[in-house]
Formats: C-alpha cells, structure tokens, sequence
C-alpha cells in the first residue's frame, strides 16, 4: 500500500469503533478487507451496510453505492458526517435493503460487493440474489459474520458454488473471488447444476439409500409381478445388450438393446448419476423398435462426474407416461433447462431393465 492511502486506512481504523452502535470489524479483518480490495481497479462497488467499510471504499471505488438503513445507531449518519468519507464518490440509498435492492437498477458490473447488512432470515439470502448476478468474473465477495447461522448457510453454500474461489476467513469473515464459471439463471431453478445440491441430506434418504444396496432390477421386479397379479397388465420384454454391466464409458456412448413391444407402449431411455435421485430421458425422445431390436446415444454427465458410476434405465411404458416425458424435451428444447424425472412406480411398467457403468476419468 502507497504511503497515502496507509495513513487514510490507519486514521479510517482508529474512528472505525465510533461510527456503528451495533460495533465494527476488528482491526485485523479491516487489515484484511484492506489488503483484498487495494488489489484490484474497482470502479464500482457496493455494501449493504454502512461503517468504516463505507469509508475505506470510497478511497478505492471510483463510484460506491451503500444500501443501509441507520436504524437509530448512527451507522449512516456519523459516516456521512466524517471527514474520512469522498462523498463525491459513494452514493447512499437508504432504508431496508429488503426494500432497496430489488427496486434498484445496476447499469454496469461491480468489481467488489460487502454483504453485510440485516442477519434475520432470509434476508442475507436476499441481498446475495439480487447482488450475485452483477459481479465480473475477477471480483471480489465479502461476507460478513458468518459465525450467525443465517449468515453461515450463506458462506457453506458459496463455498461449493462454481461461481466463487474462497480465498480466506479472516476471524468471521469470508473472501470470495468470482470465477468465469456461467451466472446462474436467476429466474430459472437448475438447483441439480449446484454443486451444494450434489448430495442428498441422508437423514431423509437413508430408507432410499438402503433400498439401493439391493439390485434395482430386483426390488421392482418383485413390484412388476405384484401388478401383473393385481391388474393383468400386459408385458412387455426389453434388455439392455451393450454396454455391459461395470465396463468404463466415455462422455457419451451407445446403448443397444432388445424389445417385445405390448400394444399402445412406448420405449425411454433414461440416464443418471448413481447417487442422484432423478433421472434425463436419452435422445430425442421415446426411442424407435426396428424388427426388436433400439439403440440410443446416452450422455453420462459433464467433465466434474469422471469416475463416478451411471444407471442407465431402459423402460417399456404407457401413453401417460409417455406424454409426460414428451412434453419433458419439448420443454428443454425450449428453455434450455435439463430437471431431472423420477421413474414411474413399477407397477406402471410394463418392463424395464437397468445397467450399471462407469465414467472414465
């Protein structure tokens, strides 16, 4: 740090205790928000709240914008009022940011963003939403006091989000830098694409997670036979020749098989990860039975499921079934968007089989 800028950061931490009721961070986390944020060329920056914070960014933001409500503790006022602050340069939108930031419209990309406002839930969930879609990749995400449990939820996610390089904690404060990874759609869904909802929480899963240690064919057979007794559906036949079970699959690889088709019936092709609960319909749709004999192209994921072993589920099933999943590509085709299904109960089957592969890593 230039000579200058350390004497402002020095005077900046000494009436840092004295500009927020509610306290201000400790001299070793400023240090630290300091040394990150004298890194870069920051033209615009943000916080939600306001302290000595506000003061050390408008020295280093060219444009600055705080969303803070004062709330009483001084933590607007006594900022405005200092001698420390470039108030050419830091614009205050005040009132909650509950309020504030949605109605607030960003024109440019922000090089560094301080999410420290209210804690209640789900409001630092809140500010994160409508600030995350306007960082460059190179910037800089402070999150602070991620010791409170509303704020932690928010740094465990972020340290699994592709979006963000955890840098350090300095104390109870979080360093993020952004990546080049794509934004996440903020009007889509696509909670399967983050890497926080890879796993399912075991504690509602573990009966699935037991059913899973027996063969998948067998514990829907036993269902098959219990709907043939009950409601004499008719069979169908259908196998899955090639690949074999356990061999090592490239990205995408063919699957050949076998069917006897029942009338009105219709075979899918499905894929997935074998610790993921839902399912991607293969190909363009429900896949065509040549003198009984399919084939299909099926995907085993992206780079990150190297290693990693795939179902594949090869299912003879009815109309309904079938409109539903017809009606699933249409809407891919659309959107962009690839939500996982769920198989239909085996009882709604009128004949499976499944293999089990490997991605090569």
């Amino acid at each position: 740090m230039d000579a200058s800028f350390d004497e402002i950061r020095r005077r900046i931490a000494e009436v840092g205790p004295g500009l927020h009721g509610a306290g201000t961070f400790s001299a070793r986390t400023f240090e630290a928000i300091a040394r990150a944020a004298h890194k870069r060329r920051i033209h615009n920056s943000v916080e939600t709240g306001s302290g000595a914070s506000t003061l050390l960014f408008s020295h280093l933001s060219e444009h600055h914008t705080v969303f803070a409500s004062d709330g009483g503790n001084g933590s607007v006022t006594n900022v405005q009022r200092s001698p420390l602050l470039r108030q050419n340069v830091v614009t205050f939108v005040e009132g909650p940011t509950q309020a504030t930031l949605p109605q607030h419209r960003f024109t440019e990309k922000v090089q560094l963003v301080l999410i420290d406002g209210p804690h209640g839930y789900p409001f630092p969930d809140l500010e994160y939403y409508f600030l995350y879609p306007h960082l460059e990749t190179g910037a800089l995400l402070i999150l602070d006091d991620i010791h409170i449990p509303t704020v932690h939820n928010l740094f465990r996610f972020l340290r699994r989000e592709a979006m963000f390089e955890l840098d350090e904690v300095v104390q109870t404060t979080a360093f993020f830098t952004r990546t080049s990874a794509a934004t996440f759609d903020r009007f889509g869904d696509g909670w399967w694409l983050q890497n926080y909802n890879a796993r399912p929480l075991l504690r509602y899963t573990w009966r699935n997670g037991i059913r899973r240690l027996l063969p998948m064919s067998m514990h829907r057979g036993i269902a098959r036979i219990k709907r043939k007794i009950l409601h004499g559906f008719p069979e169908g036949a259908v196998d899955i020749l090639a690949p074999q079970s356990g061999v090592l699959v490239a990205d995408v690889g063919m699957v050949e098989g076998s069917a006897v088709m029942p009338p009105d019936s219709y075979l899918w092709v499905l894929a997935h990860r074998k610790d993921f609960d839902g399912w991607w319909p293969q190909g363009t749709g429900a896949v065509p039975v040549n003198r009984n004999r399919w084939k299909v192209y099926v995907t085993y994921g992206g780079p990150q499921d190297a290693g990693w072993d795939f179902d594949i589920a090869a299912l003879v099933v009815r109309q309904s079934t079938h409109e539903l999943w017809t009606d699933w590509v249409a809407r891919v085709k659309e959107t962009g968007l690839f939500p996982p299904v769920q198989l239909p109960s085996p009882g709604f089957v009128l004949g499976e089989a499944f293999r089990t592969v490997t991605k090569a890593r």
